[in-house]
């Protein structure tokens, strides 16, 4: 109503003239009649002709004011810029700094069907402020908004009428360009660099025709690329280049790259071993070389994590499909003579050396620190173990340490004394841990200019500093056994102290379970060796005695121990009296849950400080690793742990529960498939 009137008191003066004009020609017409002797009827005829011609006038005033047609208030239209405005094809929208709207052109008139928006707030199409339009440097791309089935990007500008200020809006319609945006993300051609896993390593153990199952292989390669409309080269023996449309890449999210299942199809020797394969892709922005760098570095990141997988690298995240089938051991040890010569000479380049594993070692994490101190004092070079010296769990292996020729008491570190010690030129090995959440001083990697990571479990973390060298092999039984195989390639035999080749061997022991898991020709290969420099298996087997107080904190988990799912053993600690090592207590009862009859995976859970601990082991058959990462662990196939911080116990043990009904839900989905 409020509006009405006001539109009215504008029209106030063309209608005053057509009621004039209207009641000029009545009178006209009157006395062209003349007299007539029926007075009655002449004046009524008067009168219902000067109604209709008033309401003539009116009508035609309405339809041919330029003012209602562009919202009510426009200018005079001799104003060449509001004569601009008024006739411009995009829409404008002109606002008080609280959103009314004061006018519309012609163009937004038609836009919101022939409706006059006079008197509305600008909140019916965008949130923002209209005033933050003209200044925020956050709008300065103006906002996005949908009208009429079109999209528009709307930017404002500040201008004063009069005393007071307004805001115009630019509406540009970027209905196509947004329409060949999407067209042109979902052509962009990405690039997948697939490799298939160690299959030269599987006709070793099997018998098998390598050119019987890479025709197989190929076949079905060939026939994945024709269904994503792609094209696929193998431009390297068992390696293939994938190029295909960037639309495609959804549809292989969603079928969770069933690629990985059918080439599991294809089986080899008597024993039916499965061929596997990675995949790396990278969906970022960029030209072809950078989105090719980021499939080469996913296609890593899916090796590191022991292959059978499909890596994809987004912009800010990665993405990872598959892992479900244990790695085959390589056999070969070419790998570890060019790492053991390359890190050779970054440790006599660098000023210092600085080793450091994850937090709450074990014997294998110690054994390699140890063995990777060894190489550094070959090359004459400075260098410092980063631990925790008050850990109980290690005071063996720092008491056998100290009897090591070159090792004092100075040689281990804390990490506040590692910090002081870190140079430009200070060179950071990293063993035994490829999570930056996990490792001793996590400052200190973000610190260091120059980091190598030695590792045998999964990948699971990105470093803040990419490494020189990354050396992760999740087939490997122990980082002790990687240490070992590049020290048998760098130095002369007979170069290891009795105490250091002890030490090493005991974290093979620790990680093999004695030689029962995870073992392969490359970890007996690397017992004998370490046992020709000077190991004895009795020794090793004193640091793994139990006291009565390990025995007790063991016992602690046996109260409560329940099977989920037929085959999942989860023991729980709920008096852990946050006693640290409750983690190697937690570690030993997972390994004993195994022995149960029926069990094939099995977690035992325990609180030490403010986090929950979940230490977690399998039979080979069950990846538990790929269970514990979905709640922020890791490890390897048949060996893992996760801390959750600042969590109720119940809590974690729920979402371990959910974590093992995902697992199985997509086992269940692969067989069927």
């Amino acid at each position: 109503m409020k509006i009405f009137f006001r539109k009215l008191k504008k029209l106030f003066t063309p209608l005053t003239v057509t009621s004039i004009g209207a009641a000029a020609l009545t009178l006209l017409v009157y006395f062209a009649l003349g007299d007539t002797q029926n007075k009655l009827e002449s004046v009524l005829f008067m009168l219902i002709l000067y109604v209709c011609l008033l309401l003539l006038g009116t009508m035609a005033v309405y339809l041919l004011s330029d003012r209602f047609k562009d919202g009510g208030y426009a200018a005079e239209a001799t104003d060449p810029t509001f004569a601009l405005l008024t006739n411009l094809d995009q829409p404008v929208l002109i606002c008080a700094e609280n959103g009314e709207i004061r006018w519309i052109n012609r163009a937004f008139y038609r836009l919101c069907g022939n409706k006059d928006m006079s008197g509305q707030n600008t909140s019916l199409y965008f949130s923002a402020q209209p005033f933050l339009l003209c200044h925020e440097e956050r709008f300065r791309n103006g906002v996005e908004v949908k009208l009429g089935g079109k999209q528009f990007e709307v930017r404002g500008y500040k201008v004063l009428v009069g005393e007071e200020e307004v805001c115009i809006t630019v509406w540009q319609d970027t209905t196509e360009l947004i329409k060949w945006q999407e067209k042109y993300k979902a052509d962009a051609p990405l690039i997948a660099y697939v490799v298939i896993d160690n299959l030269d390593e599987i006709l070793r153990f099997a018998e098998g025709n390598y050119r019987t199952v890479a025709s197989r292989i190929d076949e079905v390669m060939q026939t994945w690329a024709k269904e994503n409309k792609g094209i696929i080269r193998e431009y390297d023996r068992d390696r293939y280049l994938f190029v295909f449309h960037a639309s495609v890449l959804q549809r292989m999210v969603e079928n969770k790259f069933e690629i990985l299942d059918r080439i599991r199809e294809v089986k080899v020797g008597e024993n039916n071993i499965p061929v596997t394969v990675s995949i790396g892709i990278g969906e970022v922005p960029g030209d072809m070389e950078e989105r090719s760098a980021a499939s080469v570095s996913a296609l890593e990141t899916a090796l590191q994590r022991g292959g059978d997988q499909a890596v994809v690298r987004f912009e800010k995240e990665i993405a990872v499909y598959g892992g479900k089938t244990k790695t085959v051991q390589k056999k070969t040890k070419i790998r570890a003579r060019v790492v053991a010569t390359e890190l050779t000479d970054m440790i006599c380049s660098s000023d210092n050396v600085l080793i450091m594993a994850h937090r709450y070692a074990d014997f294998d994490a110690f054994g390699a620190c140890i063995g990777l101190a060894h190489l550094c004092a070959m090359c004459g070079v400075e260098y410092n173990i980063v631990s925790n010296l008050r850990d109980p769990n290690l005071q063996k292996c720092f008491e056998k340490a100290r009897a090591i020729p070159g090792i004092d008491s100075d040689t281990f570190v804390d990490a506040a004394t590692a910090q002081d010690r870190l140079r430009s030129e200070t060179l950071l090995i990293i063993a035994d841990v490829n999570n930056p959440d996990q490792f001793e001083s996590a400052e200190l990697a973000k610190n260091a200019s120059k980091i190598v990571c030695i590792d045998h479990h999964r990948k699971t973390g990105e470093f803040a500093v990419p490494p020189k060298i990354t050396y992760i092999e999740p087939s490997a039984s122990s980082a002790c056994e990687l240490v070992a195989d590049m020290l048998e390639q760098s130095i002369p035999a007979g170069s290891l102290c009795k105490e250091e080749a002890d030490l090493m061997l005991a974290g093979i022991v620790l990680d093999t379970k004695k030689y029962e898991i995870n073992t392969g020709t490359k970890t007996f290969g690397a017992a004998q060796y370490l046992k020709g420099e000077g190991a004895d298996p009795g020794d090793v087997q004193q640091l793994f005695v139990t006291d009565f107080d390990d025995y007790r904190r063991e016992a602690g988990f046996g109260a409560k121990v329940t099977v989920y799912r037929e085959k999942y053993a989860i023991s729980v600690n709920e008096n852990s009296d946050d006693d640290p090592a409750n983690r190697i207590a937690a570690a030993k009862v997972a390994d004993k849950l195994l022995s149960v009859e029926g069990v094939g995976a099995s977690f035992a859970i325990c609180v030490i400080g403010d986090a929950v601990r979940i230490s977690g082991r399998s039979s080979g058959k069950i990846n538990v690793q790929l269970i514990l990462e979905r709640i922020g662990g890791g490890g390897r196939f048949d060996a893992a742990a996760a801390e959750i911080k600042s969590a109720m116990l119940t809590d974690v043990l729920t979402k371990l529960k959910k974590s093992i009904d995902l697992y199985e839900q997509e086992l269940t989905e692969s067989a069927i498939e």
